[in-house]
């Protein structure tokens, strides 16, 4: 099943948009929609090379490519400094940079585990510490950071992704509270089953990675395009949480979990007993 949704016309015209994990997957498809609709893009990443090949495929207009590591927690602020002097300010700030796992939590080493958590959590964390500021001082702001299922119900074999998914969770709830005198929103992005590189680039118990000749690397889902233009049209109207699931599978136990949540711990576990699923 495929979603589409149609902007509104100048609703980010013009309009700061920096989006981390710009090179590929979501935050590939966000740089694309965003520009569709006239905003200043900023792409981050570190593959230099993907960013402009990104940028290629973009609406003309005044984009920056700024490369960078996400875990490079004291470059960061000389990152929004740069930013905010080049572009002059920043509208929205988009948390995409993100890793997953497919290995069982006692095989994994916890060096994998502790990596996970800072590229996922530490890293939105140190690049919204930065950026708030900025966005205070300009009386606007809207902050994004993509979430998954993973961060509403605990998913086997995803132990450290699931801990960083719930752990955005609840950095954005608290920071909307703190900071909704500033006038600065948060949303998370709900997401599942978009095409991506996230399940070949996932670690495996080792540090190694999935790889693309994986069944978990053959990108199916959601066309990213298409799910880049549906989250535009919903975060112009800034709601908290945007869900994109195209797949009926993740979409049951999302809303179970609220209902029913014995079921979902039931199909998990389940779904933990089945050779195929890794």
């Amino acid at each position: 099943m495929l979603y589409f949704a149609t902007m509104s016309p100048g609703t980010f015209r013009n309009q700061v948009v920096w989006i981390t994990g710009a090179s590929s997957g979501v935050g590939e498809g966000l740089a694309v929609a965003f520009a569709e609709a006239g905003a200043r893009v900023v792409l981050s990443a570190r593959r230099a090379d993907e960013l402009e090949r990104v940028r290629g495929r973009m609406t003309a207009g005044d984009h920056l490519v700024l490369p960078m590591d996400v875990t490079d927690y004291p470059a960061i602020p000389g990152k929004v400094t740069l930013v905010n002097e080049r572009m002059g300010r920043i509208d929205v700030l988009i948390c995409n940079a993100g890793i997953s796992q497919r290995s069982r939590f006692a095989e994994t080493t916890l060096d994998v585990f502790r990596t996970i958590i800072e590229v996922n959590v530490m890293g939105p964390a140190a690049h919204i510490h930065a950026v708030l500021p900025v966005m205070r001082a300009q009386g606007s702001g809207h902050v994004v950071v993509t979430s998954s299922v993973a961060g509403k119900f605990g998913i086997p074999n995803r132990s450290a992704y699931c801990a960083s998914k719930h752990a955005v969770h609840g950095l954005c709830d608290a920071l909307r509270a703190e900071h909704a005198p500033d006038n600065i929103h948060f949303s998370t992005l709900i997401i599942a089953a978009v095409k991506s590189n996230v399940n070949a680039n996932a670690f495996k118990a080792d540090g190694s990675k999935v790889g693309k000749d994986s069944k978990w690397g053959r990108g199916s889902g959601m066309d990213a395009a298409d799910a880049g233009r549906l989250m535009v049209k919903k975060l112009a109207k800034r709601e908290e949480e945007i869900v994109v699931v195209a797949n009926w599978r993740a979409a049951v136990p999302l809303y179970q979990q609220r209902l029913r949540p014995r079921l979902v711990y039931r199909r998990m576990a389940r779904l933990a007993r089945s050779k195929w699923w890794s």
